[in-house]
Order: C-alpha cells, then structure tokens, then sequence
C-alpha cells in the first residue's frame, strides 16, 4: 500500500476466538429412553454476545462418551440440531468421559474418521482441516467433560464428585477465530485498495490438542472487494475521524479462521501474516501476534493465537511500509489504565523512530491534566534518568520566560470549559463539564544528537490536583544513523526543496536550534508562505515512513503532506515549534504549467521563510526556494536591462535556461562505482537522478581520455595506476572552438563535449580565443613578501600592469544566467605559488600573488549582484538519508549522503532570482587535483565552462570555472587537468 499514503489506521481488529458458551437442553424421548437406564440432560441456554448470529450458530452436535476406566467408546451419536432444541441422548448408568462436538466439518474424510472411533485415543487422530473454518460456514466447536458420572433410575449426573445435576449446561469454545477490520485514511484510496489476504494460514487444527504446530501452515486466503463483496463495506468517517483528518473508512467484517498455536511461541515463521492489498502500491503486511516483548510485562513476542481465549487485536498502520499491530487481552484495548475511576488510555506503548520521522501517539483519560514528565529513563529496564527535553523535542510543558512569540505553549489555556495544555509537540485538552480529555505527542528526537542506537522510555502522567497520579511508561527505540547539523546559516540549514512535475510527496526540513543564548529556554521559530501560498502545503506533522533516516528510506510520494490536524492554528500555511526546527513541505497538486520541453513542463517556483531566535534580540530570517519541474528554465532571462555592473544599462542576451541536474553517466547513474569510465562518444553524458547528487569529474580536456568519467568519491588519495588519471595537457593550448592558427588544439568540443544532445557546456566569454573577463595580470611578483591589496572591486592592483576586459563578460553564458548584476574578474582567495627551478635561477623565491577581482559577496545581501544561499537541500534523496562523514585528499572530514558512492550527494548553493522566484540548486562536490586526489567536497562547487583562460605564473593552462562556497560565489580560473563538474546549459 506504498503510494501517496501518509497514513492509514486499523481502529479495529477483533478476534473473537472459542469463548462462546452454547447449552442445547437435550431430554430423551419415549422411543430413546425406553430401553435405557438412565440418560444425558443438557438445557439450552444464550451464547456468550456476538456481533453476528452465526457466530452462534449450532446445526448439528455429535456426543461421544467413553467408558472411564479403559477409554472404549461407548456412545457416538451425531444429532441435527439448532440452539435450544431438545436433544436426548440415552445412556446407561456409570462413570464416563463425554466429549460434545458441535458443527462438525461435513467431508467425507473427517466424517469416516468419527464415526469409526473406537477409543479414546482415536480422536487424536481427527483432523479438521483449514477449509473446515469459513465465514460460510458453521464455526465448529467443541467441549470435553471428564468424570461424568450417570446416576440410575436417571437421577441425574455428578460432574468430576460435585454437586448432583439433573442438567449439565455446555460451555462450547469455538475452534476457529474471528477477525474484523476497520481500515482508515487521509486520503481517498478507492482506487488503490483492492482487498486483503492472510498468509501462513495453519493446515487445520487436530482434535483434543490445544497446539497445531506439526501441521503446516502453506495455506493463504484473497479476499477481494469483486470477488467478495459481501466482506467490505464503506463508511462515511465519523467527526471524530474527520477531526483526525480521515477521509476514508471501510469495514471488513467476520473471517474465520483456524486458531494457531505452537511453541516456541516467538516463532515468527509461523506467524499469521495479514497484508492490505493496494494496486500499483506497496501493500503493507504485518504478523500477528498476542504479546510484544517488553510490553505489559511480556519477555518475548508471541505469535500464536490460541484456541481457548478471546483477542482483541488493535493497531494502527504508520506508515506504508510498516503495518504495527498490537493484540491485547479482550476488555484491554487502546492499553487502558484505569485505578479506581481515574483512567488513562494510550494508544501506544512501544514505537520506534529514526531521528528524520516521529511517532504519533494519541490518549485519552478523565484526569484534568495529563503531561511528559520532565525525566525519562535510558535503556529497556535501566533506572538510569536524563532529561526529556535533552532527548526529545518540545514534549514537556514548560514556559518560555523570557519574552516569548507562542505564549501558550508551556501554559495553560482556559477556553471556555476547556483547559488545554500545550507545547508544540504535546497537547491535552480537558472538558471540564464533561470531565473527559484527550491529546497527542509527536516524539521526535532532539538535543541528544549522536550516532546511536538506543531506548529511552518517557512517563506520561495523568494527575488530580497534582496529587493522585496515573502514569504510563512509553519505550521509543530510538535510531541515528548520521549527523545532524544547526540551523544557523553558516551551519547547515535547509535552502530550498525540489520536485519533479508529478511529485507533491514529502521534503523534511530540519535544523538543531541551541537554547535561547544565555537561558534554558527553547529557541522558538516559524514558518510561512512568502510566495506561493495556496500551491504550498505546510505541517509540524513527522514524517510516518520507518525508514527515513536510512540508507534505504522509503518513497517521499508515498508520504503526502497535510497540516496537522491536532493544531487548530495550522492551516497548512504557517507553522510554529520550539527546540529543534523539523517540518514537511509539499506542493498540493502536480505542475499544472504548460508542456515547454520534450513532455516537460515550465517548472513553477515558491519561497517559504523561516524565522527564529538566538537570542532575546536576535531572530534571523531565511528563505527556502521551492521549486516544482525538472525542465530547464531561465534563472535570469534575456531581455532584461542589467542595472549596475560592467554592463550596467545594457540588455542580457546570453543567459540560457540551466539544467536541474548535474552530469554522469549511465553505468553511475545505476549504481556502477568503477574508479572512472570513459563515455564512447560525445554528448553521451546523462542527469543524475536528483539536484544533490554531485554526478562524476571531468578534466576540462586530455590529450589520451578527453571523456573520461572520474567516480565522484574515490579514490580518495590518488590512483593507482598513473594510467587511470592524465596529470598535464601536452601540446599546443587547447581550445573549445574552431580557429586558425598554429598557436592553439582548435575544436576540443568536438573531443570531449560530453552534454546531453539538446545541451551544451556553457561559455564564460569567448570560446576561440582567450577569455579574460576582467583585469589581467591579477597578481604581482614579490620579493620576499607580496603587496598586500586592500580593496577587491576589481580595480587594478597598485604597481601592477593590469589591463581592462570586463566588458568581455557580455558573451559569457555563466555570469549573465546567474547573476542579477554580472561582475568581471575571478573570484580567488589570494594564492600565492613559490617560483621554482622551471624559472630562471635568478628569480628563484619570488613569490606570486594571485588576487581577486571579483566584488565580494555577502549571502543574501539585498543590494548583491549574485543572489545565492548556501545549505543543504530536499530534493527527495538528500533529506531522506543519514549525513555521514566523508575523508578527503588532506585527511579531514567532509559531510554528505551516500558517501563514498556513486550516488554521493551534498549540501551547496541555491541561485535564485529574487523577482521572479526562479531558482536552481548546484551541490558541493569539490574537485580532484592531482592524480584525482579528491578535495573540497561538501564545501565547494567547481563546474566547468568552455572558455579558456589566461596563463597564471603557478599553472599550466587554464579555463574558467563556476565555484560556489558559502559567502564565495563567482567565476575562477582553474588548470584544465583538474576534475570538476559540469552543468549543462539548454540550446537555444
């Protein structure tokens, strides 16, 4: 039932199994009685209440009685009967043990074999086999009375020594169990849910053995809304479903089934399994089982369903993937607590969560306040303690002080005549009149921020007068996998959210937010709508996928997005919390936008902001650029004037719609992790799957490999073979264009272009001669020391000879589809280079001074020319999968997802335009450097252009590059046999 199911519910599941009483009064007639010296009288009485009458059915009673002393079958009679019908069955006086047996299976098999018993003993060897048990069908049943002793002159019986009974009443326990469901969901799945089967069915049950573990369990049963429709039946949701969000409900009523019993009684190959059955969905199954280990007290989990009891079986699907049933005791649903007249009701008591999802725990109780205490307890049965609120998130109700934004979370509420306690996780809303409450927690881990795997166990506590207490312990098995990172801007925020045209699946924002500086208290933060509202769907809601936070998390379309219904002030365009940021965003619809591209449609944008305090004087503001197409699209678009800038007041003419993704090729792009690959031909790159995904290396150009594909991770410290990497071009200066001339390798796009057809590698400036976009020389040579500069606007350095070419940048592809203002110059941070023996002797020790000419860069500055912000982004992949460390060539740690794959992702920059919305994502995948040593990623991005740049005192050849890092966003000029990424550009 995988699909665009957040969640779907059994409110209901009832096994009523074998406690059904049933007397049928049984008196000899004339005929019968006269040759007898005594008889058998049994009275009719009510079966224990059931739901339906054939439940109770009776139509036929077999009564067997053995002789006490040697266990030879004296009696064996089949009757036709139905209840309250006398029956009467002669006898002859003496001791004997009576065995009654009602709704016996009417095949040949079963038949033959109790008409011909003998003994005692030959009833072990009766068999009713599975098809025996069928809601079709009359449910058999069956009692044994030992030690009956028949009185003469028909005195009546003495059961086992008691007391003299001129009637026994039968107790029949059925052999089979019922089970009834009540499917719920948030959202309409009429055209998903096609029925339900249970799997692993025992073969039978064999008489007078309570256990059928020596038969098998190969038998399966489909029961499905066209062939069995008289099961299901839909209902409209009830308000207190519809309070919950539950749009669908159906009810499947009255299986039967075999009982199962066996022993080990954990043993889960013999379990029951019950799947939902959803078409062109994961269908979600579950064992089922009586007791859980660690629950009420139970040692191990038991999966049997034993004949003699009656099961009430309750549970909740949370998610897709992950069908958790819980079977209690009948008369103990929902986990009850009640002392005295106080009760306190949970709907869970043992969950499980990662730290990307939550669990959604719901109660209810007559006590006038129910909260977390502020203590819980680490480990299954540890008595060691911390604090809730330095595990969880927001679930205590405590206040903030000092100068709150959401007073009412952390005090009580008066309403009316209700009271509510509130946090932003946590809610209990108490009726006063009817002094009757209800409430909710979203468990989600928070300040405990460490790779673990542990169990924590929280008390929730029902309270009178803070006196009279009713508690309940929860256990919650927690599980991190990666790091989680501060929200702060510098840290690692979320930036912004991708979705293809037909995704409106989940993308988990979340960030660890400290105290309020110089307090205890929780940072408080919110979220809106800036641009988009009405397209957008917001909510404080957890993701319910088990899975998310793994390397193999579930499908985000398959965890639609809706407010949360327990928060009356959400309406799926604003959100508030405290602690730890954590939210789901989702478009409503698919892209309703035109078709622009090869069945692509023109992608649509929105902007989300998020505010939160630091401080009692400091909140800052973010925003996180959402983005709805994979078509590429324009970020800045031709036609508009540039306002400042070295071509200020001219019209952009050279921006070009950008692609999404970034470039691999088709064995990376399924999984292959070879070191490199070389593409056959050109234009025979491909897209990554997702935005984050880095994709692979290329060298700008080689003379040996021109295509070659370098796996985005390893190795990291260099190749083994010198033939895997090609460390220097040799030969005249290569360039991407055709020319004439002896002084350059003319036409290398006909080499080593590797963009998809329909897309090119995008120029920064001339593509057949030289580019230098800016001043140039941009360094000096020095002796020792170099000059420092003060100033970086692009200006030429004092005592150096540069000369002007910012205008160049009119041609260049990058700055005019990036920038709102392109700038001239390179953006590098002040390399200097030691002149060595490749230099005249003389000048051995000069050093060189590199430095920038770009204009600074101030994230998110109103007034900058490049609009970009750095953090992390949910695209599906990368907010669905552990952050792991990830060494690079200098031995430090980096962080991504997937690391050390093909598939690596990491954070980068968002470019955005802040007029239109338009935005597109370049992830951090660093570079390789020499022998293909990997550096800098998950801190920087460097992507190719076509253009080849000037020579620099410490490099060979050069071309320019995109590189982005945080508050350095702008072009560079990078030697040619260094890997980089690419990101295509749309052809016009």
């Amino acid at each position: 039932m995988e699909g665009m199911i957040k969640k779907i519910h059994i409110l209901g599941i009832i096994l009523a199994s074998v406690l059904l009483v049933s007397c049928i009064e049984e008196r000899l007639s004339a005929d019968d009685t006269e040759n007898a010296s005594a008889y058998l009288q049994v009275r009719g009485n009510s079966l224990l209440s059931s739901t339906d009458p054939l439940d109770n059915e009776i139509k036929s009673l077999r009564i067997l009685a053995f002789k006490k002393s040697s266990g030879q079958c004296v009696s064996n009679k089949l009757y036709s009967a139905e209840l309250n019908d006398v029956i009467n069955h002669p006898i002859d006086e003496g001791v004997y043990d009576f065995v009654f047996l009602a709704n016996e299976p009417n095949l040949v098999n079963v038949l033959d074999g109790l008409n011909g018993i003998n003994d005692y003993a030959d009833l072990g060897n009766i068999t009713y086999p599975e098809q025996a048990f069928r809601s079709d069908v009359s449910i058999p049943m069956f009692q044994e009375l030992k030690n009956v002793e028949i009185l003469p002159n028909r005195g009546g019986a003495r059961v086992d020594g008691g007391e003299i009974q001129s009637l026994i009443e039968l107790q029949l326990e059925r052999l089979g169990t019922r089970v009834d469901i009540v499917l719920e969901g948030e959202e309409d799945l009429t055209n998903y849910f096609k029925g339900i089967t249970f799997y692993n069915l025992p073969e039978g049950i064999t008489l007078m053995s309570a256990s059928n573990a020596s038969l098998g369990r190969s038998k399966n049963r489909n029961f499905t809304l066209i062939d069995d429709a008289g099961y299901f039946t839909s209902v409209f949701p009830s308000l207190e479903q519809q309070s919950r969000g539950i749009v669908w409900v159906k009810k499947i009523s009255r299986f039967i089934l075999p009982f199962s019993n066996f022993s080990p009684e954990d043993d889960d190959s013999k379990a029951i399994t019950l799947k939902v059955d959803m078409e062109n969905r994961h269908s979600p199954s579950c064992h089922l089982k009586i007791q859980t280990k660690g629950v009420a007290g139970a040692s191990k989990d038991n999966y049997t369903l034993p004949y003699n009891s009656a099961l009430l079986l309750t549970g909740t699907i949370k998610s897709p993937l992950n069908l958790n049933i819980q079977v209690t005791p009948w008369g103990e649903e929902n986990h009850n607590w009640q002392v005295g007249n106080f009760y306190l009701n949970v709907s869970d008591i043992n969950v499980s969560i990662t730290d990307f999802n939550g669990a959604r725990i719901t109660f209810s109780s007559n006590m006038p306040k129910v909260h977390v205490l502020p203590n819980l307890y680490v480990g299954e049965e540890q008595v060691v303690s911390m604090s809730t609120g330095k595990v969880f998130n927001d679930l205590v109700f405590t206040p903030v002080v000092n100068s709150p934004w959401f007073a009412q979370y952390g005090n009580p509420v008066h309403d009316g005549k209700f009271v509510k306690y509130e946090t932003s996780r946590f809610s209990y809303i108490y009726d006063t009149e009817s002094k009757t409450g209800s409430g909710y927690m979203d468990i989600l881990l928070d300040e405990y921020n460490e790779i673990h795997n542990k169990t924590f166990r929280l008390v929730l506590s029902g309270e009178v007068d803070g006196e009279k207490k009713l508690q309940r312990e929860i256990k919650v098995h927690t599980r991190q996998e990666g790091y989680r990172f501060d929200g702060i801007y510098w840290e690692g925020p979320y930036v912004g959210a991708f979705f293809r045209d037909d995704e409106k699946g989940e993308r988990i924002i979340t960030g660890q937010q400290p105290r309020l500086e110089n307090t205890t208290d929780l940072s408080e933060w919110q979220v809106w709508i800036e641009k988009g509202d009405g397209d957008i769907v917001l909510s404080t809601t957890p993701s319910f996928d088990p899975f998310v936070g793994t390397a193999t998390p579930g499908d985000a379309e398959d965890y639609p997005v809706r407010p949360n219904e327990f928060k009356e002030h959400e309406s799926g365009s604003y959100v508030t919390g405290r602690g730890r940021v954590y939210f789901r965003i989702a478009w409503k619809r698919e892209n309703p936008n035109p078709v622009i591209d090869n069945g692509l449609k023109q992608p649509r944008y929105a902007v989300v902001c998020l505010s939160y305090r630091r401080s009692t004087g400091w909140s800052p503001l973010s925003r996180i650029y959402i983005r709805q197409g994979e078509a590429a699209d324009y970020l800045m678009t031709n036609g508009d004037n540039i306002q400042l800038g070295p071509l200020a007041n001219k019209t952009r003419t050279e921006a070009r719609k950008i692609a999404v993704f970034n470039l691999t090729t088709t064995k990376y792009k399924n999984g292959g992790e070879n070191n490199y690959e070389d593409l056959s031909q050109i234009k025979s790159g491909v897209f990554v799957k997702y935005p984050s995904q880095a994709g692979v290396f290329f060298q700008w150009t080689s003379n040996a490999h021109p295509r070659r594909a370098y796996h985005p991770t390893k190795p990291v410290n260099g190749y083994s073979s010198t033939d895997d990497w090609d460390d220097i071009f040799v030969g005249a200066r290569p360039m991407w264009d055709n020319g004439t001339g002896t002084d350059y390798a003319w036409n290398h796009k006909d080499i080593s272009e590797v963009c998809p057809p329909g897309y090119h590698r995008p120029n920064d400036g001339y593509t057949n001669q030289i580019a230098y976009n800016g001043p140039y020389p941009n360094f000096e040579r020095t002796l020792p020391l170099p000059v420092e500069r003060s100033t970086h606007d692009g200006d030429p350095a004092s005592n150096s000879n540069d000369q002007m070419y910012s205008e160049q940048i009119e041609k260049s592809e990058w700055r005019q589809s990036l920038a709102l203002n392109p700038v001239a110059g390179e953006l590098v941070l002040g390399n200097e280079a030691i002149l060595d023996e490749q230099y005249p002797a003389e000048r051995v020790g000069w050093k060189i001074y590199r430095y920038p000419t770009s204009p600074s860069f101030r994230e998110d500055g109103e007034d900058e020319n490049i609009k970009a912000v750095d953090g992390f982004y949910a695209d599906g992949y990368f907010d669905r999968r552990p952050i792991q460390k990830q060494q690079i060539a200098n031995g430090t740690n980096r962080y991504g997802v997937s690391v050390n794959t093909s598939q690596v992702a990491y954070r980068g920059c968002v470019f955005y335009n802040s007029a239109t919305g338009a935005s597109v994502f370049f992830p951090a995948g660093g570079r390789k450097e020499l022998k293909g040593r990997l550096m800098y990623a998950g801190e920087t991005g460097y992507y190719w252009s076509s253009s080849v740049s000037p020579i620099f005192p410490n490099s060979m050849y050069n071309a320019w590059a995109q590189e982005s890092r945080r508050d350095l966003v702008g072009n560079v000029s990078t030697s040619i046999s260094a890997g980089h990424l690419i990101r295509c550009f749309r052809d016009n």
